[in-house]
């Protein structure tokens, strides 16, 4: 399981840099305000994108997980809000794409 760094979108712009998702443990990401991960789907199959153990309500119940669906040879921006932090693993969010074949990601911040 990778932790990835955000990449800030400065006033100049910036090229994503993308990296392979993950199979099965995922992939981990520090949520923010301004965060968000850019998935891009090249494989012959719909993607499923699930942000796990995704935080705490006001009352410290548990967060649901939350999914997305990135289509066949498509992509998809996700939020990754503050919310979706894991207080039981340093703050960070935890993110699996199944299937993760062909399967790529960016993480930015704006």
């Amino acid at each position: 399981m990778a932790t990835r760094p955000a990449q800030v979108i400065g006033v100049e712009g910036s090229t994503p840099v993308y990296h392979s998702a993950t199979a099965t443990t995922g992939d981990k990401v520090k949520p923010g305000p301004r965060t968000f991960i850019t998935v891009k789907n090249a494989g012959g199959v719909s993607t499923q994108v699930v942000l796990s153990g995704v935080g705490k309500t006001s009352y410290q119940e548990d967060l649901p997980d939350k999914d997305y669906t990135v289509p066949t040879a498509g992509e998809m921006d996700i939020p990754i809000k503050p919310e979706f932090a894991n207080p039981d693993d340093g703050g960070l969010a935890t993110f699996v794409c199944t299937p993760a074949a062909s399967v790529t990601f960016a993480v930015r911040q704006i």
